[in-house]
């Protein structure tokens, strides 16, 4: 009887807090949409690694195109480190953050596109100047004023990626919390 009783007030418990999450508008999340924004999480802090990464070396080009001792391999160094970056870290992570895109909310979504977006100009600025650097072998870099326009815009564009990513993982971060709590989600979303 008292099992009976105990095994009745659970189930009424748990039809009263379904009711009570849907009054207050609080969507169940499943758990494989608590896996995919984990994973998002996981991805977005990469893409954000990354690009701090991208950060450092354009910086040090930045640093090296104001000097005319500097060497043409120390250049290339810094551009073949980005290219690994790109290829090797911030390409895979957004390749998977784009295919479990659907499954997330519409924010992350956003947050995602833009994060291509940067990354994709990244990407091309960061071969242009290598494009850049070849064609003015017979200048030092210094002197290079196509080449220093690419490495800045690079640098801009890890910037941009960077802000980005940091307030799409710190929301997301935050989102993944409350969901896994179950707490009401408001649909804001970050401003970049």
């Amino acid at each position: 009887m008292f099992k009976t009783l105990a095994l009745v007030g659970s189930v009424a418990l748990i039809g009263f807090t379904a009711v009570a999450a849907q009054a207050r508008g609080v969507m169940a999340h499943t758990p494989e949409q608590i896996a995919a924004e984990k994973e998002a999480v996981q991805m977005i802090a990469q893409v954000e690694e990354v690009a701090r990464d991208v950060s450092y070396h354009t910086e040090r080009l930045q640093g090296l195109t104001l000097n005319f001792g500097v060497s043409r391999w120390s250049h290339y160094h810094h551009l073949d480190g980005i290219k690994e970056l790109v290829n090797d870290g911030l390409r895979p992570a957004l390749a998977r953050l784009t295919a479990i895109e659907t499954q997330l909310p519409e924010w992350k979504q956003e947050s995602v596109d833009w994060m291509i977006a940067d990354a994709q100009r990244l990407a091309d600025d960061t071969s242009s100047a290598y494009i850049a650097k070849a064609n003015g072998a017979a200048l030092p870099s210094a002197m290079n004023d196509e080449y220093k326009r690419f490495v800045a815009n690079v640098a801009a564009h890890a910037a941009a990626l960077v802000k980005t990513a940091d307030a799409a993982h710190s929301y997301a971060t935050a989102h993944l919390k409350a969901s896994e709590a179950g707490l009401d989600i408001p649909k804001s979303r970050p401003t970049n």
